[in-house]
C-alpha cells in the first residue's frame, strides 16, 4: 500500500504541475482549477497508477516481446486516463451537478468527458512518465519513514473528504 499510496502521491503532484504549464500556454496564467487544498490532481495521479498497477500485475508477465508490452502499456495507459477521466468527470457532476470540464468545447470533441485527442495525450503522458520516470521513483517509497508516510496519508484523507464535503454542501 505505502509504495503505491506513494505513486499515486507523486504523479499526483506532477499532474497539477503539468495543468499549471498547460494553463499558462493556453490560457497565458497559471489558473488553479484543482480541487484540492494540497498540490494535487489526483485524476492525473489514479491513470498513471492504474496503468502502473495493470504493467506490474499482467504486461511484465506476459511471454511477449518489449515493443507488443510497450504498446499494450500505451494502449493501456490511454484506457486509464479515459476511465480515470470519465469517473472523476460524472462523479463529481453527480454529486454537485458541476462540470469540472467540457471536451465537448474542442474541435472533433463531442463527448463531455473523455475525447480522442486530448485523452490520448495525457495518456501518451503517462506512459512517457512510465517508461521514462517512473524507475527514478520506484524505490522512493522506500526512503519515507512510517511516521511521514501515516502523516501523508491523513492529510490527503481530510483533504479529500473536505473536497467532497465543500462539493455536497454547494
Amino acid at each position: 500500500m505505502k509504495k503505491y499510496f506513494s505513486y499515486l502521491i507523486i504523479y499526483s503532484f506532477l499532474g497539477y504541475i503539468l495543468e499549471r504549464i498547460i494553463n499558462l500556454f493556453v490560457f497565458g496564467e497559471l489558473t488553479d482549477g484543482g480541487l484540492m487544498n494540497m498540490p494535487l490532481q489526483p485524476l492525473y495521479g489514479v491513470g498513471i497508477l492504474l496503468a502502473i498497477l495493470i504493467n506490474d500485475f499482467l504486461i511484465t508477465k506476459l511471454k511477449v516481446n518489449n515493443i507488443i508490452k510497450n504498446l499494450l502499456l500505451l494502449v493501456v495507459a490511454i484506457m486509464t486516463t479515459a476511465l480515470s477521466e470519465a469517473v472523476t468527470g460524472f462523479g463529481y457532476y453527480y454529486i454537485t451537478e458541476v462540470s469540472l470540464w467540457d471536451y465537448g468545447e474542442f474541435f472533433t470533441c463531442t463527448y463531455k468527458y473523455v475525447c480522442v485527442i486530448p485523452t490520448s495525450l495525457f495518456g501518451l503522458l503517462s506512459f512517457l512518465s512510465i517508461k521514462l520516470f517512473h524507475n527514478y521513483f520506484k524505490d522512493l517509497y522506500l526512503m519515507i519513514n512510517n511516521f511521514y508516510f501515516i502523516a501523508i496519508l491523513l492529510i490527503f484523507l481530510v483533504d479529500c473528504y473536505l473536497v467532497y464535503y465543500t462539493a455536497i454542501t454547494l
